[in-house]
């Protein structure tokens, strides 16, 4: 391997695409024996630039390469020896290049290090795996460190659904309602028989969280992720997250943000569960489906400026109507064209 380091930049120009581990752009010539073995050393150092599928084909030609040079020895001592450069971790780190500093029982700590883009995607699929060791705000507190520091190094080869955890990990969307409620239940019928009473509280809880109205905000779950949290802790439930037991985060963090803002900016839900676009409401009449509901609603939804309905106010008031009141709504929003079925939450997100 002496000569590896010698190319002939001409050279590889007059190459065809297929010589190349990565033909597409060109990268990672395969036509010697040095170029093999260089292909491996560029190519550990930029692997967390390639999405996993794509990292694997072009890893597979170049161990194809190496094993038709004969090189397959040096070329494997070659990549691990990068390897275990880039995952190792720096005696003098700062606290802030780890995704997790935490005092417990009078110690400090520093778990996952993500001070270079190989770290980051390790810490990403370690937490994933390992959920079940650290409790919810650890959790959450990990997983933000680390989806930042994904964006800032342009981290893209992620193991399938490690991305996607994250950012219900980092607690930064929200969840339907009903779904979560629904997930909820299933908590209440994995609790002992004989705890009668935690039994009735959960299930409380569950019909609680069913009645919300609309997108709950990021923080309203966040309260209930940790009663969740702290249930699952208490009965065991978190030894059994990686055999189909859902995390509090997979519960009440299925939105992201982005979409649980759009959703909220772009429906009304009655408290009959009802959902409304407000598109469809800015082609109607609202001055006299609002005087369906009598004069304190018409007041109440009038601009500030003007005789018009202020869609806004009319949407945030008619999402507070009691039930009698949204019933009633709801056939005047019918009589002027706007429902033809009732479409609840989760179809408008599905």
């Amino acid at each position: 391997m002496k000569d590896a380091g010698i190319t002939d930049p001409e050279q590889v120009a007059k190459l065809p695409n297929t010589v190349f581990a990565d033909p597409v752009n060109r990268k990672f010539p395969l036509h010697t024996k040095a170029a093999a073995w260089l292909a491996q050393t560029y190519f550990t150092e930029s692997r967390h630039l390639y999405p996993t599928a794509d990292a694997a084909i072009v890893q597979g030609k170049i161990t194809k390469a190496a094993h038709f040079w004969h090189i397959e020895g040096h070329v494997k001592e070659a990549r691990e020896t990068l390897e275990t450069k880039q995952t190792s971790m720096p005696p003098d780190l700062a606290d802030t290049e780890f995704a997790l500093v935490v005092k417990h029982e009078d110690q400090t700590h520093r778990l996952f290090p993500v001070h270079n883009a190989q770290n980051v995607e390790k810490a990403a699929s370690e937490l994933y795996r390992d959920r079940s060791k650290y409790p919810y705000t650890w959790r959450k507190t990990a997983a933000r460190k680390i989806l930042h520091k994904i964006a800032e190094l342009a981290v893209t080869g992620l193991p399938e659904g490690v991305h996607e955890y994250l950012t219900m990990a980092a607690s930064i969307g929200s969840a339907i309602p009903s779904q979560a409620a629904e997930k909820l239940a299933q908590r209440v019928l994995m609790l002992p028989a004989n705890a009668v009473e935690l039994r009735a509280k959960a299930a409380r809880l569950a019909k609680t969280v069913a009645k919300m109205n609309g997108i709950p905000p990021a923080g309203e779950m966040e309260k209930l992720a940790q009663i969740v949290d702290r249930l699952d802790r208490e009965h065991g439930f978190y030894r059994y997250y990686n055999a189909g037991v859902e995390t509090p985060e997979e519960i009440f963090f299925t939105l992201t943000q982005k979409k649980a803002a759009v959703v909220r900016n772009s429906y009304i839900q009655l408290t009959t569960g009802t959902v409304i676009p407000f598109e469809a409401l800015q082609s109607i009449p609202l001055g006299k489906v609002a005087a369906a509901l009598g004069d304190d609603f018409s007041r109440a939804v009038m601009a500030d400026n003007s005789l018009d309905v202020d869609l806004q106010k009319f949407g945030r008031i008619a999402a507070t109507l009691p039930r009698g009141d949204a019933t009633l709504l709801e056939r005047a929003l019918k009589a002027a064209g706007v429902l033809s079925e009732r479409p609840a939450l989760a179809d408008v997100v599905l």
